[in-house]
C-alpha cells in the first residue's frame, strides 16, 4: 500500500530535530508513539502542544540508558518489521504506530479515534492493523486495541464521529453505518452515521465546521430534505458526549425501538444497564482538548 503522508507545520523542523537526538541513544533506538504519529501526519498531542517543543517518544532496548537523553523512553521491542526510515531517522511504521497509540490511549473511545485517524487518511489498511494486534502486549492494551480495531471506520471524517461510534456500539445498540447514504429531493446526503433499516440518522455537529451561520443554515436544508423522505435525524453535539452521553443513547435507543429495531429481551437489558452505567459513571471520550 502505498503511504500517503499527512505534513503537518511541525513535520520538518521534527525530523530535524530528532536526528541527533535518536542516533547517538542506540543503533536500535526507533521514533514511536506520538512522536511517530506526528510525522506520519495524524497530531495526537495536546491542543496547542507543538511537536518540536516536547520530549521525543524513542523506543529503546532493553539495558540501554536514556538519563542523560532528552526523550520519553519506551521499553518495548520494535523488530525489524516494525521499522523503517523517514529522512534518515529511525522510526516505527505507521501500522506499528497506530496500533501503539491506541492501545496505549486511556479508554476504547480515544483507541477508536486514533485508529480511525490512520484509516481514513490511508496510512494504513484493517489488514495492517489485524496483524498488529498479534505483537506482544499486556492483556488490557491487547483487548483494547482488538476492540477498537472492531469499531473502527476508514470512512470516519472526525474524532467525534469516532467517539459516537464506539458509544453507540459500546452501548450494544446495532452497529451504525459509517457516512451512510440518504437519497433526498435535495441531493444524495451522507449521513454520519446511520441506520437504513430503519431510516435513522445521526449527525454530528463539531464546533469547529457546524457552528457557523451558514454552516447551520446548511445543516437545517440537509436535515429537512432527510426528513422529508421519511427519515429520522439525531444531532449530536460536543456537549451530548461530554455532558450526557447516557441522555443520547436513551433517544437514540428510543428511536430506533420506534423505527422498528427489535432484538431479544436479555440484549435489551444490556443496552439498558450500559446507559444506567453510563449515568453513574460517565465514560472517558476525549483524550485532548479538540471536539
Amino acid at each position: 500500500m502505498a503511504v500517503r503522508e499527512q505534513a503537518l507545520p511541525d513535520r520538518s523542523l521534527l525530523l530535524r530535530t530528532l536526528a541527533p537526538v535518536v542516533g547517538p541513544i542506540s543503533p536500535d533506538a526507533v521514533v514511536c508513539d506520538v512522536t511517530a504519529s506526528y510525522v506520519w501526519g495524524v497530531d495526537l498531542y495536546p491542543a496547542g502542544t507543538r511537536a518540536t517543543r516536547t520530549r521525543p517518544h524513542v523506543s529503546v532496548p532493553r539495558g540501554v540508558r536514556t538519563s542523560g537523553a532528552p526523550v520519553v523512553a519506551h521499553r518495548d521491542p520494535v523488530p525489524a518489521a516494525d521499522r523503517t526510515e523517514v529522512e534518515g531517522v529511525r522510526i516505527t511504521t505507521p501500522a506499528r504506530t497506530a496500533a501503539d497509540v491506541a492501545a496505549r490511549a486511556p479508554s476504547v473511545f480515544v483507541a477508536t479515534a486514533r485508529l480511525d485517524a490512520f484509516l481514513s487518511r490511508g496510512l494504513v489498511t484493517r489488514r495492517d492493523l489485524v496483524g498488529a494486534t498479534h505483537r506482544p502486549r499486556s492483556g488490557q492494551r491487547l483487548r483494547r486495541l482488538r476492540t477498537a480495531l472492531r469499531y473502527s471506520s476508514e470512512l470516519s471524517r472526525s474524532p467525534g464521529e469516532s467517539w459516537t461510534r464506539a458509544l453507540v456500539l459500546e452501548a450494544h445498540l446495532p452497529r451504525p453505518v459509517s457516512q451512510c447514504p440518504v437519497a433526498t429531493d435535495e441531493g444524495l446526503f451522507h449521513a454520519d452515521l446511520g441506520w437504513p433499516d430503519q431510516k435513522v440518522a445521526l449527525e454530528y455537529d463539531s464546533l469547529e465546521f457546524h457552528s457557523s451561520a451558514p454552516a447551520r443554515a446548511g445543516d437545517r436544508i440537509r436535515y429537512a430534505a432527510m426528513r422529508a423522505r421519511g427519515w429520522d435525524v439525531v444531532p449530536v453535539s460536543v456537549y451530548d458526549l461530554r455532558c450526557r452521553p447516557e441522555r443520547l443513547l436513551r433517544r437514540l435507543l428510543d428511536t430506533l425501538v420506534r423505527r422498528g429495531w427489535s432484538c431479544p429481551p436479555w440484549r435489551l437489558q444490556r443496552v439498558r444497564d450500559r446507559v444506567r452505567a453510563y449515568e453513574r459513571n460517565p465514560p472517558r471520550l476525549f483524550d485532548r482538548g479538540t471536539d
